[in-house]
C-alpha cells in the first residue's frame, strides 16, 4: 500500500517479514532513546534501548506474533516506522496497539500518520469495536499524536517498572472504530 499524506516522498506500508527484524529494532531503539531520554537515568536508558534493538527477532518468531499484525513503513531505502497491534480479550471484540514507533528523523513528516491510517483500516476490517493503547505519561509527543488520531485518554493508569526499580506511570488511551 502506498500513500502520500503531505509527504515529500512516497511511503510504502506493508506487513513485516522476518528480514525486517533488525531494522524494526533500530527504529524502536532510536525512537525510545530520543523520546525517553529525560524519563530514565542514562545507564537504564541505554539498557532499555539495547533491549528494544534486540527484541524483534524473537518477537517475530513467537507464537503470539501469528495472532497479531506488524506493519512497517518504508521511505527511501528502508524501514522508518512500525506498528504492532492485535486483538485482546476484554470480553468483546477489542484490540490493542502494543507498539508504534517512528525513527526520530521522520517525526513530524506524516510517516506515522500514514502508518496508522493503514493499521486503522485493518483494525476496522477485523471488526474490532475499540482499540486500547498505553503510553508513558512523560511521552508527550506520543500522547499528542494519539490524541490527534482520535484516541482519548481513559481514567485507567498503571505503574510499570522497566527494571530500574523506579516505576513510571502509564496511561491508557482508547478509540472506537464506529
Amino acid at each position: 500500500m502506498v500513500f502520500r499524506r503531505g509527504l515529500d516522498e512516497p511511503v510504502l506500508v506493508r506487513e513485516a517479514v522476518p528480514d525486517d527484524a533488525e531494522a524494526i529494532g533500530e527504529v524502536h531503539a532510536e525512537a525510545w532513546r530520543v523520546a525517553h531520554r529525560g524519563l530514565f537515568e542514562s545507564r537504564w536508558l541505554r539498557r532499555l534501548t539495547d533491549e528494544r534493538r534486540d527484541r524483534w527477532k524473537s518477537e517475530i518468531a513467537s507464537r503470539e506474533f501469528v495472532r497479531n499484525t506488524l506493519l512497517v513503513a518504508e521511505r527511501g531505502e528502508g524501514v522508518v516506522a512500525f506498528v504492532y497491534f492485535g486483538p485482546v480479550d476484554y470480553g468483546v471484540r477489542e484490540g490493542e496497539i502494543f507498539d508504534l514507533y517512528a525513527h526520530p528523523t521522520t517525526w513530524g513528516s506524516g510517516v506515522a500518520w500514514t502508518l496508522m491510517d493503514n493499521a486503522w483500516e485493518l483494525i476496522t476490517e477485523a471488526r474490532l469495536r475499540r482499540v486500547h493503547l498505553w503510553t508513558i505519561t512523560g511521552a508527550n509527543r506520543a500522547r499528542h499524536f494519539y490524541e490527534s488520531f482520535g484516541f482519548a485518554q481513559t481514567h485507567r493508569s498503571r505503574e510499570t517498572d522497566f527494571g530500574d526499580g523506579r516505576p513510571v506511570l502509564e496511561v491508557e488511551y482508547l478509540r472506537s472504530t464506529g
